[in-house]
């Protein structure tokens, strides 16, 4: 179900553009484009209200005895959990890059295919429209793919969820990489390195909500959620694009001196498409050290989450403090112990008579 419900942001991005795109041409005003989201979000709203039950906190885990606390400490113990605030850090990475592909990717496609022989006839709404179909086709097959990853390693890997996220950025990089490179030399190659880039990427959204809803208690659950997407949107997708616009800026003047003196070209607009190419792919590569660093994030997250995860199958089992101190404390069951073996010691101590 969390695959499902995260078509909505790389599936959505996509329709953005195909939709936005289409309704202006076929209007012949770009403001339609914009005028249809709020009618789209009228609908949104209206489904919320009249379909959406909002079920009791741990009715499902069986948690329903614990109590909410204060805002504040929910805060506090969220910025103690280390897997969520690893996973939190690494998710604002996928952010981050998400953020500025969905800004620039075309603009910076367009650029690219100008400067090949047929430049001339390149239209930018039709780069717009298939970046739009590339990011729905890899969200539909990228977001289940990384659910059903999961799901089957994580009975045998109990670290697999933040690995796989890992893995997916570190796969991403190198072919958003050559993405990059070669969208002034080969189209078909780039749109397919971007499909795959884009695939790789997608893997991470599901399994993200997934590792959230086991480090974090039910009832604190909707804070670490509202607090997750702050982070990840204010750190990430918020703030990438005006930086990756920002660094191609500053770029282009240093670009258009050595074009200038190496080039001596005699037509002004393709020595400025070449200009603000080279200064924007530049600025592009940024993101693949920000996945390469988000990967870094998710492998921390491993070495915590075994931990985390019992901790909270404990408290929802109606375990005590001291017991998930000794959880904490011993290596051994840090490393080792699984979530059956924690709740049946847990029940074994129940059943035994108190002196």
């Amino acid at each position: 179900m969390l695959a499902l419900f995260y078509f909505a942001i790389p599936v959505g991005s996509g329709l953005g553009y195909i939709t936005g795109g289409e309704t202006a041409r076929i209007s012949g005003h770009w403001q339609w484009g914009l005028r249809i989201t709020p009618i789209l979000g009228i609908v949104a709203i209206l489904l919320l209200l009249t379909v959406v039950r909002d079920p009791i906190r741990g009715e499902r885990e069986g948690g329903v005895h614990l109590t909410s606390t204060t805002w504040s400490y929910d805060i506090k113990e969220l910025l103690k959990n280390s897997s969520f605030m690893l996973s939190t850090a690494g998710f604002t990475c996928v952010a981050f890059v998400t953020g500025a592909l969905a800004w620039w990717a075309p603009t910076y496609l367009e650029l690219g295919f100008k400067l090949l022989p047929y430049g001339a006839n390149v239209d930018p709404d039709d780069v717009a429209y298939k970046f739009g179909l590339i990011g729905m086709a890899s969200g539909l097959i990228g977001v289940p793919l990384g659910s059903t990853i999961a799901q089957k390693l994580r009975t045998y890997w109990q670290q697999a969820d933040p690995l796989i996220c890992a893995v997916g950025l570190l796969i991403s990089a190198p072919l958003l990489f050559f993405a990059m490179i070669t969208a002034n030399t080969n189209p078909t190659l780039c749109y397919t390195l971007v499909f795959f880039g884009q695939l790789s990427l997608n893997l991470n959204w599901a399994i993200v909500a997934d590792i959230l809803l086991y480090v974090v208690i039910p009832t604190r659950r909707s804070t670490a959620e509202a607090f997750q997407i702050l982070i990840a949107h204010a750190l990430g997708d918020a703030g990438s694009p005006y930086l990756i616009g920002l660094i191609s800026e500053g770029l282009k003047s240093s670009f258009l001196s050595d074009l200038a003196v190496g080039e001596q070209s005699s037509v002004h607009d393709n020595q400025n498409v070449a200009v603000e190419f080279r200064s924007l792919q530049y600025a592009m590569f940024l993101t693949m050290f920000v996945e390469v660093l988000g990967a870094l994030f998710f492998f921390l997250t491993a070495l915590h989450i075994q931990k985390d995860k019992a901790l909270v199958d404990l408290a929802i089992a109606g375990g005590s403090l001291s017991d998930s101190v000794c959880i904490c404390n011993d290596p051994v069951n840090s490393e080792l112990q699984n979530d059956t073996n924690t709740i049946l010691e847990f029940n074994r101590h129940q059943v035994e008579p108190s002196d």
